[in-house]
Protein backbone atom coordinates (compact mmCIF):
# COMPACT_ATOMS: atom_id res chain seq x y z
CA UNK A 1 0.00 0.00 0.00
CA UNK A 2 1.38 3.51 -0.83
CA UNK A 3 2.01 5.79 1.46
CA UNK A 4 -0.79 8.47 2.11
CA UNK A 5 0.85 11.60 0.74
CA UNK A 6 -2.62 14.33 0.78
CA UNK A 7 -2.21 16.86 3.20
CA UNK A 8 -6.40 16.43 3.54
CA UNK A 9 -8.65 14.21 4.98
CA UNK A 10 -10.45 12.70 2.08
CA UNK A 11 -14.20 11.91 3.15
CA UNK A 12 -16.21 9.32 1.14
CA UNK A 13 -19.56 10.35 1.56
CA UNK A 14 -22.39 7.92 0.71
CA UNK A 15 -24.84 8.39 -2.40
CA UNK A 16 -24.14 12.43 -2.66
CA UNK A 17 -25.10 13.41 -6.55
CA UNK A 18 -23.74 16.14 -8.19
CA UNK A 19 -24.42 18.08 -11.64
CA UNK A 20 -21.54 18.71 -14.16
CA UNK A 21 -21.36 21.64 -16.13
CA UNK A 22 -18.86 23.56 -18.59
CA UNK A 23 -18.19 26.83 -16.45
CA UNK A 24 -19.27 28.56 -19.29
CA UNK A 25 -22.17 26.11 -20.94
CA UNK A 26 -23.27 26.45 -24.42
CA UNK A 27 -27.38 26.48 -24.89
CA UNK A 28 -27.40 23.16 -25.62
CA UNK A 29 -24.94 21.74 -22.95
CA UNK A 30 -26.77 19.18 -21.14
CA UNK A 31 -25.19 18.57 -17.20
CA UNK A 32 -24.15 15.31 -16.17
CA UNK A 33 -25.02 13.43 -13.18
CA UNK A 34 -22.89 11.28 -11.14
CA UNK A 35 -21.77 10.33 -7.51
CA UNK A 36 -18.98 12.01 -5.45
CA UNK A 37 -16.56 9.53 -4.63
CA UNK A 38 -14.53 11.39 -2.45
CA UNK A 39 -14.50 14.86 -1.24
CA UNK A 40 -11.89 17.49 0.54
CA UNK A 41 -10.70 21.03 1.21
CA UNK A 42 -8.88 21.11 -2.27
CA UNK A 43 -10.31 18.74 -4.41
CA UNK A 44 -13.81 16.18 -5.47
CA UNK A 45 -13.23 12.91 -6.84
CA UNK A 46 -16.63 12.08 -9.47
CA UNK A 47 -17.89 9.09 -11.43
CA UNK A 48 -20.42 10.34 -13.61
CA UNK A 49 -23.20 8.37 -15.21
CA UNK A 50 -21.49 9.25 -19.41
CA UNK A 51 -18.12 10.40 -20.38
CA UNK A 52 -17.57 13.84 -19.99
CA UNK A 53 -16.22 14.87 -22.83
CA UNK A 54 -13.64 17.37 -21.49
CA UNK A 55 -10.12 17.56 -20.93
CA UNK A 56 -7.24 18.04 -18.02
CA UNK A 57 -7.14 21.66 -17.08
CA UNK A 58 -11.07 22.63 -18.71
CA UNK A 59 -13.13 24.40 -15.85
CA UNK A 60 -16.34 22.87 -14.24
CA UNK A 61 -18.64 24.12 -12.19
CA UNK A 62 -20.18 21.41 -9.88
CA UNK A 63 -23.82 21.50 -8.13
CA UNK A 64 -24.59 19.20 -5.34
CA UNK A 65 -26.98 19.32 -2.23
CA UNK A 66 -25.56 18.59 1.16
CA UNK A 67 -26.45 15.59 2.49
CA UNK A 68 -27.83 15.86 5.92
CA UNK A 69 -29.26 19.99 5.44
CA UNK A 70 -30.72 19.44 2.15
CA UNK A 71 -28.49 23.20 1.45
CA UNK A 72 -27.41 23.69 -2.52
CA UNK A 73 -23.82 23.86 -2.75
CA UNK A 74 -21.62 24.45 -5.95
CA UNK A 75 -18.14 24.51 -6.17
CA UNK A 76 -15.95 25.71 -10.05
CA UNK A 77 -12.85 23.72 -10.46
CA UNK A 78 -10.46 22.78 -12.97
CA UNK A 79 -10.16 19.09 -14.02
CA UNK A 80 -7.01 17.33 -13.08
CA UNK A 81 -7.05 13.77 -12.95
CA UNK A 82 -8.86 11.48 -15.65
CA UNK A 83 -9.12 8.42 -13.63
CA UNK A 84 -11.28 6.80 -16.11
CA UNK A 85 -13.73 7.93 -19.25
CA UNK A 86 -16.33 8.83 -16.27
CA UNK A 87 -14.18 8.83 -13.02
CA UNK A 88 -12.89 12.40 -12.65
CA UNK A 89 -10.89 14.26 -10.05
CA UNK A 90 -11.75 18.07 -9.91
CA UNK A 91 -9.58 20.37 -8.01
CA UNK A 92 -11.18 24.08 -6.34
CA UNK A 93 -10.94 27.07 -7.98
CA UNK A 94 -11.09 30.63 -6.00
CA UNK A 95 -14.69 30.72 -6.65
CA UNK A 96 -17.23 28.31 -4.38
CA UNK A 97 -20.82 28.96 -3.42
CA UNK A 98 -21.07 27.83 0.38
CA UNK A 99 -18.45 26.75 2.61
CA UNK A 100 -15.94 23.52 1.70
CA UNK A 101 -16.09 22.83 5.49
CA UNK A 102 -19.89 22.79 5.61
CA UNK A 103 -20.33 20.18 3.51
CA UNK A 104 -17.11 17.56 4.59
CA UNK A 105 -19.16 18.48 8.42
CA UNK A 106 -22.06 16.74 6.85
CA UNK A 107 -20.58 13.99 4.84
CA UNK A 108 -17.94 12.99 7.78
CA UNK A 109 -19.99 9.92 9.40
CA UNK A 110 -18.92 7.64 10.99
CA UNK A 111 -21.86 5.36 11.82
CA UNK A 112 -25.37 6.69 12.63
CA UNK A 113 -24.74 7.69 16.21
CA UNK A 114 -21.31 9.61 15.97
CA UNK A 115 -20.14 11.95 14.39
CA UNK A 116 -16.03 13.06 13.96
CA UNK A 117 -15.06 16.40 14.16
CA UNK A 118 -11.66 17.58 13.28
CA UNK A 119 -10.30 21.26 13.66
CA UNK A 120 -7.89 21.82 10.97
Amino acid sequence: MKPERRNHLRVKPKNVQANIHATEPSADEVPISGEILDISRTGIRLKLNKPLGKSVNDNLKITMTAPESGTPFTVHGTLKHLHSDTEYGVHYTDHVDGSIDDILFECVKLNDSMLLIKHL
